[in-house]
């Protein structure tokens, strides 16, 4: 306990603080672990006194007598939060943590040139090498009915041709079994496909489905699921995660038709703004040409900064980074 951050150790209490935030994406939810530990590392759940203010939950990795904290989707940054309170909750993080140590953070907020003073003057910076695009897109879906006006030539298209195949659409909650199974079917032949390593197994699945906010949304044919996407809802924001889609789902032009009604579904769920994960440069192209097609805005995330205690140790993280990847964006 610190007159700066608190710690909550219990899945239940930290989800219960984070009621306190308009934006809550999924890496920082307590689905992702329901343990103090997730993958054999500590899990750290900290935050502000005052709440609704700050909330960061991350992993902590410590070797050779350094403490890595990685934050994925975080820090969360409230309406509540103050330059004040931002300083004090990263000086007693740092404490926390210890001397050698440093902060890794990935936020998916969308990006406030405050924050970013914020985040400087707390010591933090943009990091030595960059491991995910800073860029998404977001699509109103509070457009409902117009929606339609602002897709491509092409989805609308292959939306067209999905209906007179005679798809249908499913939404179905990750606590279903069959759901999860008939996801990652899809998922892995489509990575497979695509010669890309899968990152998501049946273990991660079963946790995530214990969060009602957690949805499975296909399009089929004739009872057979051709397409799937795994999205996140949160109050008035949805993220897309993953997506499959079958060989013969491709002929039908399965994943433009389940696209487009997962927007309208959401808009009629009460959701606001869809987030369809991050775009950019590089090897999957196709996939940024597909969701390009919804008309969505670009926005920036606030994206990766970090702060260690000794200058070498970001710089030696980087360079092992970098040597472990195949390629640059």
């Amino acid at each position: 306990m610190s007159d700066g951050l608190h710690e909550i150790g219990d899945s239940a209490a930290w989800d219960q603080a984070l009621q306190a935030f308009d934006f809550v994406p999924p890496g920082q939810t307590s689905a992702w672990s329901h343990s103090p530990q997730f993958r054999g590392h500590d899990m750290l759940r900290l935050v502000s006194p005052k709440p609704g203010a700050v909330a960061v939950q991350g992993i902590l990795k410590r070797s050779m007598g350094v403490a890595r904290l990685i934050v994925n989707d975080g820090p969360l940054l409230g309406k509540a939060c103050d330059e004040e309170t931002w300083l004090a909750f990263v000086e007693a993080l740092k404490e926390r943590i210890g001397k050698t140590s440093l902060v890794s953070f990935a936020s998916m907020q969308p990006y406030d040139p405050v924050h970013e003073v914020w985040l400087r003057r707390a010591g933090f910076q943009r990091p030595w090498s960059s491991n995910a695009s800073p860029l998404t897109l977001y699509v109103n879906c509070a457009k409902k009915a117009a929606l339609d006006a602002d897709f491509s030539q092409d989805w609308r298209k292959n939306i067209r041709k999905g209906k007179k195949k005679g798809l249908v659409f499913e939404a179905v909650g990750l606590a279903d079994a069959q759901a999860r199974a008939d996801f990652l079917r899809l998922y892995f032949e489509t990575f497979s496909i695509k010669g890309i390593d899968a990152n998501i197994d049946t273990p991660m699945l079963e946790g995530l489905g214990a969060d009602p906010r957690w949805f499975a949304f296909f399009s089929a044919e004739a009872g057979k699921r051709l397409s799937a996407r795994l999205v996140f809802v949160s109050g008035a924001y949805a993220f897309d995660f993953a997506a499959g889609t079958s060989a013969e789902g491709r002929k039908l032009s399965s994943s433009h038709f389940l696209a487009a009604c997962v927007l309208r579904h959401l808009g009629d769920a009460g959701v606001a703004e869809f987030d369809f994960g991050r775009v950019g440069p590089g090897r999957y192209d196709s996939i940024d040409h597909f969701k390009y097609g919804s008309g969505g805005r670009p926005v920036s995330y606030l994206g990766e900064w970090s702060s260690s205690s000794r200058p070498w140790l970001e710089l030696a993280i980087a360079a092992a980074g970098f040597l472990k990847r195949s390629e640059r964006w």
